[in-house]
Parts: C-alpha cells; sequence; structure tokens
C-alpha cells in the first residue's frame, strides 16, 4: 500500500491518516491507551470512527452464539486434511440490571460492526459494540408483544448515518421504528407490498445498511418464497428474486458473504439435496443481481438441518459452517451444539461445540467485522430509552 501526504500536513494529522487504515484489531484498542490523542479519536470522535470504516482494511470474525448467553470467537482452519473449528475467547454482556449476572442473549443481529442482542424474555434488548464496550439499552415500546422480532438498520444522509430498529411481528401488519436520533418509537404504515406477507422464516441479515429477510408473494395461484430487502430511508421492502421460484423448502437459510454479497442455502421439499448460492457484489440498490451456484452436497440420514438454517460461507474455499442444535429425542439431556462444516468434496465434518438445551433457541454462526464505529445518540442527552 503506496500513500502520499503533503510534507506540510501538520503532525497531528499526518498521525490520523496512518493510524485510520490501521485495522480494527485489538492491538489498536492497546494504541489508544497509550496517548489520550489517540484514545479520544478511537472512541469518541465520529470523524474519526468514519473515516477508519472507509479506509481501514476489514477484519472479519466467526462468531458463534450459544445457549449459555455467550458470543464465542471461533478458529476455524479449513486448509488442513479435516477442516476443523476451534471456540476460542467467550464475551458475554453484563446485565445492569443484575450486575452479579450477565445479560441472556437470545437472538443476535449484526449491523454495521454492531450487535443487536434481544433478551429470552424480549422486555429488553442492547445494541452492542464488542470492539469498543460501547452500550446503549433499550426498552420495547408500550405495544409490547411476545415473539417480537427485532433488525437494526441506517440509512445514508452525506457521510452520516442514521440509524433506526425496525420491530415487528410476523405475518402481521403490525410495525413499529425506534428513531435512534429522536429517541421515539413511532407506528409505521405496512411495509410490504400488497399481497405480500413478511415472516416465512425468521433468519434475517444486514448488508450495507439494509435488512434482508424471507417473504412470501401471495399475490400469485400459488405463493412464491422470494426475498426481500427493507430500505430504512423509504421504510419499505422491495423483493429481491431467488435463484429459482417455489412455494416451498424443506430447509432454507440466509447469509453474508465478506459484507459484499449475499448467499443462500436452499433445500428443496422431500429431497437431501442442498446447495449454496451467492449473489453478484451488492451496492446501494439491487439493480443487476444475479445468482451463482457454488456449493451442492447431499445431506446423509446423520447429518440433519433445521428448517432455518444459520450457516457461514466461505465462497473462496466453497466450504459452508451450519450451526445445528443436534437432539437426543431418547434424552433431551444430552442435546449439543454442533457446526457441520461441509465442502465440495461433499464430505462434513461434525465439531461438537457444547451442550444445549432443546427449546425455542437456537445456536447461530455469522461474521463480525470488528469496528469503531460509534452508537448514535439523541443529542448527548440522557435517553428514555436508556437503563
Amino acid at each position: 500500500m503506496t500513500m502520499e501526504m503533503s510534507g506540510d500536513l501538520p503532525r497531528d494529522l499526518v498521525v490520523e491518516e496512518i493510524l485510520t487504515r490501521v485495522p480494527a484489531t485489538d492491538d489498536l484498542i492497546e494504541m489508544g491507551t497509550t496517548c489520550k490523542l489517540w484514545n479520544h479519536m478511537f472512541t469518541r470522535d465520529g470523524r474519526f470512527a468514519r473515516k477508519h470504516t472507509d479506509k481501514a482494511a476489514k477484519q472479519f470474525l466467526v462468531l458463534l452464539l450459544r445457549r449459555e448467553s455467550t458470543i464465542s470467537r471461533t478458529i476455524v482452519d479449513l486448509d488442513g486434511k479435516v477442516a476443523s473449528l476451534e471456540v476460542k475467547a467467550e464475551v458475554s454482556l453484563v446485565d445492569p440490571k443484575y450486575p452479579a449476572d450477565q445479560f441472556d442473549i437470545k437472538r443476535v443481529f449484526h449491523c454495521d460492526g454492531l450487535l443487536l442482542c434481544t433478551s429470552f424474555d424480549e422486555s429488553r434488548f442492547v445494541v452492542w459494540n464488542p470492539f469498543t464496550g460501547e452500550t446503549r439499552w433499550f426498552l420495547p415500546s408500550y405495544r409490547y408483544i411476545k415473539d417480537r422480532h427485532f433488525a437494526l438498520g441506517y440509512y445514508k444522509e452525506g457521510n452520516h448515518k442514521s440509524y433506526k430498529v425496525l420491530s415487528f411481528y410476523p405475518y402481521s401488519k403490525d410495525f413499529e421504528m425506534y428513531e435512534f436520533g429522536s429517541d421515539s418509537w413511532r407506528v409505521v404504515d405496512d411495509i410490504m407490498a400488497p399481497g405480500w406477507k413478511l415472516g416465512y422464516c425468521s433468519v434475517d441479515v444486514s448488508l450495507k445498511g439494509s435488512t434482508y429477510w424471507f417473504a412470501e408473494d401471495k399475490t400469485k395461484t400459488q405463493s412464491i418464497v422470494s426475498l426481500v430487502k427493507f430500505d430504512y430511508s423509504t421504510e419499505k421492502c422491495v423483493p429481491v428474486p431467488l435463484p429459482y421460484q417455489r412455494s416451498r423448502y424443506d430447509v432454507i437459510g440466509l447469509s453474508v458473504v465478506k459484507d459484499e454479497k449475499l448467499s443462500v442455502l436452499l433445500q428443496l421439499e422431500y429431497t437431501s439435496k442442498t446447495e449454496i448460492w451467492v449473489t453478484s457484489k451488492i451496492g446501494e440498490t439491487n439493480k443487476g443481481v444475479s445468482w451463482s451456484k457454488v456449493l451442492a452436497f447431499d445431506m446423509t440420514p446423520d447429518f440433519r438441518l433445521c428448517y432455518e438454517a444459520r450457516f457461514l460461507l466461505d465462497d473462496e474455499k466453497k466450504v459452508v459452517m451450519i450451526a445445528v442444535n443436534w437432539v437426543d429425542f431418547e434424552d433431551e439431556t444430552k442435546a449439543r451444539d454442533m457446526v457441520y462444516i461441509i465442502g465440495e468434496d461433499n464430505e462434513a465434518t461434525l465439531v461438537d461445540v457444547g451442550p444445549s438445551i432443546e427449546d425455542e433457541f437456537r445456536a447461530d454462526i455469522f461474521n463480525y467485522c470488528p469496528s469503531l464505529v460509534q452508537i448514535q445518540r439523541a443529542g448527548g442527552k440522557r435517553k428514555r430509552a436508556d437503563m
């Protein structure tokens, strides 16, 4: 990498230009402890954080959410004779209501270096930057309903990102939006076009600020499953057709590849044949999006998938990692969290990552990109939703 800078630039600006290109790793945070100016840039300077996001090389980490309410960083080795995955350091959130306990995480939604974590009782949720440690705690609105879904996204106004949380109940027209800047909830109109239903499955991802889900087009004689993109500026969904049209799948999943592409896992009804498809690079719009099949394999009876697949794809090595909850139906106390690692040779490696509990929880695996992004506040004042 070459970088030209004028010799007339002030020293602080030269240092800043260098630091905006340093990847977001633990070493960067440690550097901030050696200098007050650097610590201010890393933790309080939103302008520097935006420049760092644009210029620094991105570091993608594999994270695994498990039933113990912890998020574990994992080391994946796909180059050896047998692919392997090792669970390393675990991170958890201290519950501010009960400082002696950790926050009981049910679901995690990743957007722009931030994690939106919901609790099992859905009474609260938190937006958390695990790289910087910054958090902001929220209460759902007074229209609280059990089993609501929450998604985090943003839209751009120039170089500024405005963050929002969308709250909804699957197969319902009950949508609410939380504005970070105004610190308020409001009811929004139906975000789907007439005849479309959101909630075909609960798998959702964020890419470039927009949220993607599966939905059903019920305007035809036979309903069709499709992807939809939710745009936080227009607050509407637009369809993103899947590689082929079907009314139902036995297994379906959605993932993001290197913060540039979408990937879907599709298993047709009454078959064990499973396919992984990847889009072309997606920009600010979905114009010209096309699909390519990068992997196909046949799941044996010993390797069964849940209906909603939680997976991660390495599109270069053509290897997929799928998080599953394995259950011994004769003894449910033996439930385990597992990760299947499957490649082009159709060979599956099964990695046991620890005990689980068979309930509504599902283990999740996803890419996380550490970032200095700061959680948007409302005018620097104490927020009603903060706890």
